[in-house]
């Protein structure tokens, strides 16, 4: 069993479970980035159980609790930033020309976009993401664009 290879949900239950183990005090801030890196690196059974051996287990019911709160205030924070996203990378287009205007709302729709991809949400929410940083990234390279045309011009 110590050789099967892990998926990303394995993972992410390890550095949830250290989570834990920090918030309780039973690791120090550095020993969870520490494990936390040594985690999302980790390729089998064997390397992630070597990070936890230390640490009681958690009860059926805590654990289910804590993925719980943790994966649905992430879909939550990732749903706003993807809807955030859409609405900033797409409300440039009526400001179109009017560069002080349009140029920070698509650049919103970029940032909202990427940090709404980086969000743990669902695959709907993250092709909003998508496409606010699509339609924020066509905003700021028409408006550069439009002030290389009309500085050359």
């Amino acid at each position: 069993m110590n050789d099967i290879r892990v998926s990303n949900r394995d993972r992410e239950a390890v550095v949830e479970r250290l989570g834990v183990a920090a918030s309780e005090g039973r690791l120090t801030f550095a020993e969870f980035e520490d494990r936390s890196a040594r985690a999302y690196a980790a390729n089998t059974y064997g390397e992630l159980d070597a990070l936890v051996v230390d640490l009681p287990t958690l009860a059926r019911g805590q654990a289910v609790v804590v993925c719980n709160r943790a994966g649905t205030a992430r879909d939550h924070e990732g749903t706003a930033l993807s809807f955030l996203a859409l609405a900033a990378g797409l409300v440039w287009v009526p400001l179109y020309g009017q560069l002080p205007t349009a140029l920070l709302p698509g650049a919103a729709g970029v940032v909202f976009g990427l940090f709404g991809l980086r969000a743990n949400a669902s695959l709907f929410c993250r092709a909003l993401a998508t496409l606010g940083v699509l339609g924020g990234s066509l905003c700021v390279a028409l408006q550069v664009a439009w002030v290389a045309y009309h500085i050359l011009d």
